[in-house]
């Protein structure tokens, strides 16, 4: 693994656990930069961080107020129809999709 980073990488956010998790601390120069959202123990054990998000109405409240000064932007990929969310789920489960996958009601 360490011909696709020869000096490493400075860090890695593992969302998938696993396998995952440990092609990803191979390739970092420093352990303590390794982070997962998906395996707390794994993590702790390979050097690195777990970290949880909690939904917060506050926070949320805080980003759309970004959205509506236009300072942030969040790109769109595709909209579906609720009727279609079954496509949706499909499309993003191909792993492909680069922005945000809305079903409208």
């Amino acid at each position: 693994m360490r011909k696709l980073a020869p000096d490493g990488v400075d860090v890695a956010l593992d969302l998938f656990g696993g396998d995952a998790l440990d092609v990803s601390a191979e390739l970092l120069a420093r352990p303590a930069r390794l982070i997962s959202t998906a395996d707390p123990e794994h993590v702790a054990r390979l050097g690195g961080s777990y970290v949880f998000v909690k939904p917060s109405t506050a926070d949320l409240s805080v980003l759309a107020g970004l959205v509506d000064a236009g300072r942030l932007t969040v790109h769109v990929a595709r909209t579906f129809p609720l009727d279609q969310a079954a496509d949706a789920h499909r499309l993003v489960e191909t792993g492909h999709v680069r922005g945000k996958v809305v079903v409208e009601m």
